[in-house]
């Protein structure tokens, strides 16, 4: 064996003992690991990022729909450390001089209302018996979108219906309503919606019109739309989700979360279900689905109002048909959307004030009554119940009388060239 040769084999087994290998295998020395090393700056920094943006973030978004009493208790979470940062003082002193500066508005508020949206126009202007109906009294998804940028452009601000009077309690208990310009930023204009008949109708179902209201995977509130073609879709197809997004996209469109009244009838069931059925199959699951959506929907803005059970002109039927008709709604629809004091009369129709039948609408716990006057905004607090008119941005108002909605909308913008002449 060479000298070279020996002295390779002497090297190898000395690296393997000092590593203390058996033979033929060579142990890697572990990784060292090195902290680094950061300034105090820098911890500073990262302790800011982690701990005071996010909070200045949720008190931001909250302040864009107006929340400013819940963005300055956000605010005041903020770490002891970071209180005097310039962006949470900045911020709370933007908060608060928004906030004080809130003005009343002292004129009759608008109520603007809608039926379920056209999605194809096709199918819904057809030809048949059906299409002049809903060339009147409906609106397409198209002009429903330019309608509320429309109003947006116009700064209108959707505010509930309950901001119109404030409520005095006795002590005896006794409730009395009293007039009061509602409060909203200055510039603003308060505006009520209000959507008729979310029941998704039969005679709706092959006319391009949406099916029913459901939760997607998200939670989120949709429609179910299915096409000419059998195909069906999850979406923005009627008022309710196409508002929800456009408030999202723009929430200083809504004072603090408000966004609309739907009024329910029962006859035909509630949101699309067919809950009024007792030989529907699926009754009890279609039951809870309401339930589950009337609940997302309360949570995001939306409330109920009694479109009357049956659809009846409340002025003309007589008043023992009145409280069956409110008592079966209360039994099959209030039961599972839950209470309401907004009664939103069929066909705009309202009943002398005072009557029998005012005093029977309002033992049931109505106190605000809206008929339709697309004319002009009135509204009337009385000690005990609230009168409010409606507008109808529909295909009659938008060729017929564009210039009684004048102060809302350019029909010009708004009217979709699908819609046929009215005859």
């Amino acid at each position: 064996m060479s000298n070279i040769y020996k002295i390779c084999w002497i090297f190898f087994f000395s690296l393997t003992a000092l590593s203390g290998c058996s033979f033929g295998t060579v142990k890697a020395p572990e990784a060292v690991r090195i902290e680094p090393q950061y300034t105090e700056e820098e911890l500073a920094a990262m302790r800011r990022e982690e701990e005071l943006v996010p909070l200045l973030d949720e008190a931001a978004g909250l302040a864009k729909g107006y929340y400013y009493d819940e963005a300055l208790a956000c605010l005041s979470r903020v770490p002891e450390e970071f209180s005097e940062d310039p962006a949470v003082t900045e911020a709370a002193a933007s908060y608060t001089a928004a906030k004080d500066a809130f003005v009343p508005y002292e004129q009759p508020v608008r109520h603007i209302f809608f039926h379920s949206l056209i999605v194809d126009t096709n199918l819904a202007f057809d030809g048949d018996y059906m299409e002049n109906g809903y060339n009147y009294w409906m609106t397409t998804v198209d002009e429903f979108r330019a309608i509320l940028e429309e109003l947006y452009a116009n700064q209108y601000i959707l505010i509930d219906i309950h901001d119109l009077n404030e409520v005095q309690t006795a002590k005896d208990g006794t409730v009395t309503l009293i007039p009061s310009a509602p409060m909203v930023p200055e510039g603003k204009i308060p505006l009520v919606l209000s959507v008729d008949d979310v029941n998704y109708y039969d005679y709706m179902k092959t006319d391009g019109f949406a099916r029913n209201l459901m939760l997607d995977e998200e939670g989120n509130v949709k429609n179910l739309y299915i096409d000419e073609n059998g195909q069906e879709m999850v979406g923005d197809y009627d008022v309710v989700p196409i508002l929800d997004e456009f408030v999202e996209e723009h929430p200083d469109f809504s004072l603090r979360g408000a966004k609309g009244l739907l009024a329910l009838t029962g006859y035909e069931g509630a949101l699309g279900y067919r809950t009024n059925d007792p030989e529907n199959p699926d009754l009890e699951q279609d039951k809870e689905t309401v339930r589950s959506v009337a609940a997302r929907l309360k949570e995001t803005g939306w409330q109920f109002a009694c479109h009357g059970y049956g659809h009846k002109h409340t002025a003309q039927i007589s008043y023992d048909t009145l409280a069956a008709d409110t008592s079966r709604w209360r039994e099959e629809v209030g039961s599972l959307v839950g209470d309401t004091d907004v009664y939103i009369y069929p066909y705009g129709e309202e009943i002398e004030y005072p009557s029998d039948k005012l005093t029977l609408l309002q033992s049931e716990g109505f106190r605000y009554f809206c008929g339709v006057w697309s004319t002009q905004a009135f509204v009337s607090v009385k000690d005990t119940y609230v009168r409010q008119t409606r507008c109808n941005l529909d295909g009659f108002t938008m060729k017929t009388r564009p210039e009684a909605v004048a102060d809302l909308i350019d029909v010009s913008k708004v009217l979709d060239p699908a819609r046929p002449e009215l005859k």
